[in-house]
């Protein structure tokens, strides 16, 4: 499956919301920050309104890639200024990935080609002209096989950057299991371990 730009995924006024909604939770104190050796963002898994924009577009994604989708979970995250993804794939529960812009910037994401699947190149190492770059601008949405292809991001130059990923697995699989939760939009309170232990994860 190759990496595609659906121009006008979301419409402006639903990016918009969600902006709104991480503004509100972030000048609480609410909104979770990670800390790592890529740069500093903030983050939501499985929250009841990302959840719920999963499940609306499931339908639209499935005739997009002309498959019948279940939603597995969703990310809803604020990058800061200098945040870069290495090369990566996706584990199998992320299989169908939506990247979509929520805030009015741009970052492109990087696909590694055919001859670079199996070497997990550095991406702060990459040369543009070997990769296919994708730029979603606010709304548009990037679509691919994240559990297949490598991805990544070079370093971000805005000074903050709203994405949201919405993750889909073939309705009725063995993944379709709502990434091992008993609930959407349970901000992973009710995902379980195989011996029934309640754990919380990093998409």
């Amino acid at each position: 499956m190759k990496p595609f730009l659906q121009k006008s995924f979301l419409h402006l006024h639903e990016c918009y919301t969600v902006n709104q909604y991480v503004d509100l939770l972030w000048k609480q104190d609410k909104l979770p920050r990670r800390t790592l050796k890529n740069g500093e963002r903030w983050q939501l898994q499985g929250d009841p309104l990302t959840d719920s924009i999963g499940l609306v577009y499931a339908e639209k994604v499935g005739k997009l890639i002309d498959k019948e989708l279940s939603l597995t979970h969703t990310v809803l995250r604020r990058w800061r200024k200098g945040c870069y993804m290495d090369w990566h794939r996706n584990r199998w529960e992320c299989e169908y990935t939506v990247a979509i812009q929520i805030s009015d910037n741009n970052w492109p994401i990087g696909f590694a080609n055919k001859g670079q699947e199996g070497s997990n190149p550095a991406i702060m190492g990459l040369q543009e002209e070997t990769a296919l770059i994708l730029t979603p601008l606010q709304g548009d949405a990037v679509i691919f096989n994240g559990a297949e292809t490598h991805h990544g991001r070079r370093g971000l130059k805005e000074n903050a950057c709203t994405t949201l990923m919405l993750y889909y697995v073939e309705k009725d699989s063995f993944l379709d299991t709502k990434d091992s939760r008993k609930n959407y939009g349970d901000n992973y309170k009710t995902r379980v371990r195989p011996n029934g232990n309640v754990w919380e994860i990093d998409a």
